[in-house]
């Protein structure tokens, strides 16, 4: 993998559950890892729920290998936050991330 292709400087975060001040249980993401990537738009499509337009695009995500990653996890790159569809080990070679993600906007 190219150094040149990553240049998104993107956080992948780890959900977890956590109890709050009142002994409630709620969700929270934490830092898991800092990396720079690849972002590639690879299709978008639009659909119709409850008289709501939705729109849904995915990309795929490539970064040098993190131990670790799966698909209980999330990308943030900005003010955009990516659902982990899938995590491919190219080659099983521990070199190389695939991450599929779904974007909502």
């Amino acid at each position: 993998m190219r150094s040149g292709n990553l240049k998104h400087k993107i956080e992948i975060k780890s959900y977890a559950e956590t109890e709050n001040d009142f002994n409630e249980v709620i969700k929270v993401y934490s830092l898991f890892k800092t990396t720079y990537a690849s972002i590639l738009p690879i299709s978008g499509k639009e659909y119709f729920a409850s008289k709501q337009v939705n729109a849904e695009v995915s990309h795929k995500i490539e970064c040098r290998f993190i131990s670790g990653v799966n698909s209980s996890m999330q990308i943030v790159y900005g003010t955009r936050i990516f659902k982990i569809e899938s995590v491919i080990n190219i080659r099983e070679e521990n070199k190389t991330l695939q991450i599929m993600v779904t974007e909502n906007v």
